[in-house]
């Protein structure tokens, strides 16, 4: 009988050899790339142990500070208190500019990045971009994903907002509105539309060109729009404060915010929209990279996405519905070619003329 009990020892440990150890827990990560892309059951504790350790991480966003971003932040710290956030808050292209520029000097200080479409395109081009695995990421659209080849993504998408027509509700009435692109040529409204400059203007008008063609962006663009070298943001309370009348750069998040405090602005879409992709890259190289995990989990959890439809954008959940109204959905197509054309043609058109 005892000679059975120990043949039946030596066999169970040859399987536990022959199987590296299959009974015991995964391979703890060693490295940054192996953290990133870990799937282990004790995944949420090795984060939150380093975390720990780690006590912040740093935040380079182009979303909306205190309608955006800070009620995220604030979720985030209350549920892991021993994290600090540290933000640094500028437009898209300053923060892709200053993420690449510390990396090509080898300063690695951000952790995680936020931007559009067209930001985490260049940022993954250019090498900024780590790989990472979410549990959530199973419950996102297919659009909200930028893949990565060798497993996990290179940034997800937590929220969706689309650009359209703002107006002052006191200055014009809803059935005086355009209806349709085609609808802007209308000679009325020759020097009385403003735009933003920046990305806001430069991914209206390639929408635009890539829609209708180049020839009617030329002629749209002879109805003498009043550039502003603001963001849509900050030219929506332009607008409410009765500055101009109507924008066709306006975004739906942007408006829904200000509805709420009672001020008088209104958005309708023209279709297709030009919609924009918050997204969330964790950073290759992060000095706090298991604050940042968390922090990249949390954006894409189901209660940073209610968070963000509360606040006036749509998320691309699966499991929330949508907020406002269904339109269709342009996305672009960034490459390093159409973003370099795109920013001159509307520099020729809009700004330079």
């Amino acid at each position: 009988m005892k000679h059975k009990q120990f043949a039946a020892a030596v066999i169970l440990v040859l399987v536990f050899l022959l199987t590296g150890g299959a009974f015991s827990a995964a391979k703890r990560p060693a490295t940054m790339a192996e953290l990133a892309l870990y799937k282990g059951q004790d995944r949420q504790q090795i984060l939150e142990e380093g975390a720990k350790k780690e006590g912040k991480l740093t935040f380079y966003t182009a979303g909306v500070l205190k309608q955006a971003v800070q009620p995220v932040i604030n979720a985030f710290e209350k549920k892991y208190p021993f994290i600090k956030v540290e933000v640094w808050r500028a437009d898209g292209g300053p923060v892709l500019s200053r993420a690449l520029e510390e990396y090509k000097a080898g300063k690695y200080l951000v952790d995680v990045i936020e931007g559009t479409q067209n930001v985490m395109y260049v940022a993954e081009k250019a090498g900024l971009a780590q790989p990472f695995y979410s549990s959530n990421i199973a419950q996102l659209d297919e659009d909200a994903v930028m893949n990565a080849p060798g497993g996990g993504v290179y940034a997800a998408a937590f929220r969706l907002s689309g650009y359209g027509v703002g107006y002052n509700t006191k200055l014009i009435s809803k059935d005086q509105l355009p209806k349709s692109y085609q609808d802007l040529l209308d000679p009325k409204w020759k020097g009385k539309m403003v735009i933003v400059s920046g990305d806001t203007g430069v991914n209206w008008a390639s929408l635009i060109k890539n829609t209708f063609g180049e020839e009617f962006l030329k002629k749209l663009a002879k109805q003498e729009f009043i550039v502003q070298t603001v963001m849509a943001n900050a030219l929506l309370d332009l607008i409410a404060n009765g500055e101009y009348a109507i924008s066709p750069t306006i975004i739906d998040s942007h408006v829904v915010e200000r509805q709420k405090k009672g001020i008088p602005v209104a958005w309708v879409p023209l279709e297709p929209v030009r919609v924009n992709l918050g997204q969330i890259m964790v950073a290759r190289n992060a000095p706090n990279p298991h604050a940042a995990l968390l922090f990249a989990d949390f954006e894409l959890t189901r209660q940073g996405g209610e968070i963000h439809l509360d606040l006036g954008y749509n998320s691309f959940r699966k499991d929330l519905p949508p907020l406002g109204q269904n339109y269709k959905k342009y996305y672009g197509n960034p490459s390093s070619a159409s973003l370099k054309e795109d920013y001159e043609t509307f520099q020729k058109l809009f700004v330079s003329k």
